[in-house]
């Protein structure tokens, strides 16, 4: 929703106080992103849920959360090896399937 504009033309302290709070958003985007991601890699490394699942609840998408747990050195647990060696392998075109 964007405001009303103003009767009179936004003065440098204006900008300034929209500038400052544009900046406190973003510091606490970064801080809730990086607890948050904490609380992901956690319950990765716990094995108690679904990685589906964790990636559901954070509202992430499932490939930034398995890129966030290679990264922390989390490697998929041995029932999903399988599947992840899987979707790793890359995708060649066999003959007489459609192009």
């Amino acid at each position: 929703m964007n405001p009303t504009p103003p009767a009179e033309p936004p003065t440098l302290e204006d900008i300034a106080a929209a500038g400052d709070r544009r900046l406190r958003a973003a510091d606490r985007l970064k801080k809730s992103s990086e607890e948050l991601k904490e609380l992901v890699l956690d319950a990765l490394r716990e094995g108690r849920y679904r990685p589906t699942d964790v990636a559901k609840a954070s509202k992430w998408t499932g490939a930034h959360v398995r890129k966030m747990a290679r990264e922390a050195g989390i490697e998929p647990d041995e029932r999903y090896e399988e599947r992840a060696a899987r979707l790793r392998k890359p995708h060649t075109d066999q003959p007489g399937s459609p192009a």
